[in-house]
């Protein structure tokens, strides 16, 4: 199933250009972001990249699926922000709302 972490991953990885340079940037070890992007492929049915030992570049299917991946990531991000500008109250919106 693909999730957050396997989008954010995979637009670290075409954005850095490489594995090593997306684990950097996301604080992973370099085999983690290695299988996550193995087990989004894995999901999708579709190979994202085509690898060689020094950079990777995206596949016809990977350039496809960045921009969805990139407004998915945005639309979370936009959600976060509505609920942290929304209050504190743990059930909205009506009025009777239990406060933390």
């Amino acid at each position: 199933m693909v999730d957050l972490r396997h989008l954010s991953t995979f637009v670290a990885v075409a954005e850095e250009g490489s594995f090593s340079g997306a684990a950097t940037r996301l604080r992973m070890a370099q085999s983690a972001v290695s299988r996550t992007i193995r087990d989004l492929e894995r999901d999708l049915g579709k190979q994202l990249f085509d690898r060689s030992t020094h950079h990777v570049a995206l596949t016809q299917a990977g350039h496809a699926t960045l921009d969805s991946a990139r407004t998915a990531l945005a639309a979370v991000d936009t959600v976060r922000l509505t609920a942290g500008d929304a209050g504190d109250c743990i059930r909205c919106p009506h009025d009777g709302a239990k406060k933390p």
